[in-house]
């Protein structure tokens, strides 16, 4: 990898300013030369001004800027290079570079800033490449906040470009080589900056405010993401200008996650652009709770922190005297005034030097590398432990919930069990009290009916006139086909006695035998002809009692025969038939039955929510569909004779689960069933329980593929179409 590059001084270099003695030269800009320098003990030549922050504590490696110009500085040069001094001095922050001491009124104006020994963000895609999305967020809101600073101060920096981040440890540091002003009457307004990062305003002249750095931050951290400025690969520096001046950029290649971050800083009018604290806040709420941790190990990639931390291990080195700058230009020296003599030997000598200084380089980041990957393992391995370890918590809570839940249902089902059981025996209890009701109205009926009829047969009849002449009695024999009963024979022999006796023709005093002959012909035949007694028997029965005229309206008609009993009630009949369309019942397969027959879980169905319920009935007839999802519970009451039958299709919901015969290859699934999910048993027509994880609307392209839950998941899983095939369910064996 690359290192710090310094340059020897050449003749029109000083070898001291000020308080400071110059060692080495780090970089020519158009303004300016800084240098690396090595502060000197207080009057050890110089005689410097006191700079703004005095004398210097803890930093004997300085970097000095000096004016480019040779021989007589003039004065407007002066009062610019003044002006920088005192606004660089205004700024106080960790995110930019300290400014340490100056002099603007020396023959050549200095100015002492801090030494920071890191690699620019321009060299780090150079040698080691783009960053990733959250490392370019880190990037952005650590240098927004240094902006935030700067721009507080009222100072615009003008030339935000990767060559002015250096990138340390602890986060982007932003230094100014020369062009950096304040908005006050005494300054220039336009800057044109580097070409490929600055903005559209400057680029046409126009004036700079802080919204142009925002432009040149996001075009700085296009090229992180990118490896590239913003625009169109151009070998034409006219043709590039133009490019910025219409803020005609090129966004092939941008990740899609940092447009809304990169675009708007890239707006060409400088109203549309974002502020710096803006860009900040968004950053870190993207980056999330660790958005605090400024460590750059933290978000950069291993071989841009290698890269910092070697440059931070060759500043250690610079600092602490491993480089003897005096004997390297000592050397350089005899060599000058010696000519060759000896200089084979001097360049092996320095050769060896340099590579024992980068051996001892290699071995420490080695050493390094090594702790840093002991390190990281380690919090790998202590991060895998929390993850096993919160995923055994979270289990085990899982199980918990569940088995509270399953105990919960199993209490809920008893308690529901019971209630309907009650409920049952309640109805029987009910019903058994109607029957006895019903049993001893028919009881008192029949026993009233037979009392009526005994009175009426036992009771003395008292003569009536007879009504009009009855047809006469046909003879013995047609009475005896009439009935065969001896209560028709005992009717019979009544009726003759009266009509013998006669009692209605006889007189006070009379006997019973005064008038046998008439009264007994008459009785007997009834025959055309008839006789006087018949006559006047039938002027008596004009006047007389009529119920005793004729022995046909004493007879007793026969009882008429009682009515069928009423069948029993059936409960189970009357909960069947209670049934409505569109009813969800609270009943399931149990699996028990086999693939063949179903097994239900109740004797007869009980309605209960739909949400809840795993069967809906969408008929009540014998003539059911037989779907997977559909089946027919049907009951013979052998009461009434009847059967009653309920067509019935699945209800699902997500989380439910179902048996199953899984062979690995095909499933067969019991689509009416309900298992709990958590069973170690299953009836022995099946071998797994399968979970519903999804429920879609089945369509032409719906398949067990649409099932998955991303790209990395690894689950076997089935599809079966219900509803008609209007709705496909997502099936998984139970973990």
């Amino acid at each position: 990898m690359a290192a710090m590059k310094f340059y020897s001084l050449e003749s029109s270099d000083p070898g001291r300013l000020g308080p400071y003695r110059l060692l080495r030269r780090i970089a020519t800009g158009g303004m300016g030369r800084i240098y690396l320098a090595r502060r000197e003990a207080e009057g050890a030549g110089g005689g410097g001004a006191a700079g703004p922050t005095g004398t210097v504590v803890g930093h004997p490696l300085v970097a000095v800027k000096t004016l480019l110009a040779e021989g007589f500085v003039s004065r407007p040069d002066r009062d610019r290079f003044a002006r920088e001094v005192e606004l660089a001095g205004r700024v106080e922050s960790v995110s930019t570079a300290k400014v340490l001491d100056s002099d603007a009124t020396a023959k050549r104006p200095w100015l002492a800033i801090e030494f920071i020994p890191a690699p620019s963000l321009a060299e780090l895609v150079a040698e080691v490449g783009t960053l990733h999305v959250d490392a370019v967020r880190w990037i952005a809101a650590e240098t927004a906040r240094a902006l935030v600073e700067l721009h507080g101060t009222g100072v615009v920096h003008r030339d935000v470009k990767p060559q002015n981040i250096l990138l340390t440890g602890d986060g982007p540091r932003l230094i100014d080589f020369g062009i950096s002003h304040a908005h006050d009457h005494t300054s220039s307004a336009t800057t044109i900056g580097t070409f490929p990062f600055t903005s559209p305003e400057q680029a046409s002249g126009r004036k700079s405010t802080a919204a142009s750095d925002m432009y040149s931050l996001g075009a700085t951290l296009f090229f992180l993401a990118v490896g590239r400025p913003p625009y169109e690969q151009t070998d034409h520096s006219i043709g590039l200008l133009a490019l910025v001046q219409r803020a005609e950029i090129d966004t092939d290649g941008l990740p899609p996650q940092l447009r809304p971050l990169i675009l708007p800083l890239l707006e060409a009018e400088p109203g549309d652009r974002p502020a710096p604290d803006e860009v900040m806040r968004r950053c870190l709420r993207d980056l999330g709770p660790l958005s605090a941790t400024r460590t750059a190990a933290r978000w950069l990639p291993h071989e841009w922190t290698a890269l910092i931390e070697e440059y931070a291990e060759q500043g250690r080195q610079l600092q602490g005297d491993a480089v003897d700058f005096d004997a390297a230009d000592a050397r350089t020296r005899v060599r000058s005034e010696g000519g060759r003599e000896g200089s084979d030997d001097e360049v092996s000598e320095m050769r060896e030097q340099l590579e024992a200084l980068r051996i001892q380089r290699d071995a420490l980041a080695q050493a390094r590398a090594e702790e840093r990957a002991e390190a990281e393992e380690r919090e790998r391995r202590r991060l895998e432990e929390e993850r096993r370890r919160g995923e055994q918590a979270r289990k085990a809570a899982e199980r918990a919930e569940k088995e509270r839940q399953e105990k919960e249902r199993k209490e809920e089902e008893r308690r529901e069990k019971e209630r309907r059981e009650k409920e049952r025996k309640e109805r029987e209890r009910k019903e058994r009290e109607r029957l006895a009701r019903e049993r001893a109205r028919n009881s008192a009926r029949r026993t009233t009916r037979a009392a009526s009829a005994a009175s009426a047969a036992s009771a003395p009849k008292t003569p009536k006139t007879p009504k009009a002449p009855k047809p006469p009695v046909k003879p013995a024999s047609n009475a005896s086909k009439s009935s065969d009963s001896w209560g028709g024979l005992l009717v019979g022999a009544v009726i003759i006695g009266l009509l013998i006796w006669q009692p209605w023709n006889q007189k006070d005093g009379d006997s019973p035998v005064s008038n046998p002959g008439p009264t007994y012909s008459s009785g007997l035949t009834g025959g055309g002809g008839g006789s006087g007694d018949i006559s006047a028997g039938s002027d008596d029965s004009s006047n007389g009692d009529s119920d005793a005229s004729d022995g046909s309206d004493d007879y007793e008609p026969e009882p008429e025969p009682e009515p069928e009993p009423e069948p029993e009630p059936d409960p189970t009949e009357d909960a069947f038939r209670a049934v409505s369309v569109g009813d969800c019942l609270d009943v399931f397969d149990t699996g028990y039955g086999g693939e063949k027959e179903y097994d239900w879980s109740e004797d007869e169905p009980n309605t209960a929510p739909c949400g809840d319920s795993r069967v809906r009935v969408y008929g009540t007839s014998d003539d059911c569909e037989s779907a997977g999802d559909q089946a027919t519970w049907s009951y013979y009451s052998s009461s009434s004779g009847e059967r009653t039958a309920l067509c019935l299709e699945g209800q699902y919901h997500k989380g439910d689960c179902l048996l199953a015969d899984n062979d690995g290859k095909r499933a067969s699934v019991a689509m009416l069933s309900s298992v709990n999910c958590t069973d170690e048993k299953v009836p022995s027509a099946y071998n797994d329980i399968f979970v519903i994880t999804a429920i879609y609307r089945a369509t032409a392209d719906t398949t067990a593929e649409n099932c998955r839950t991303g790209q990395y998941d690894r689950n076997t899983y089935w599809s079966q179409e219900v509803d008609d095939g209007a709705t496909m369910l997502c099936l998984r064996a139970y973990d």
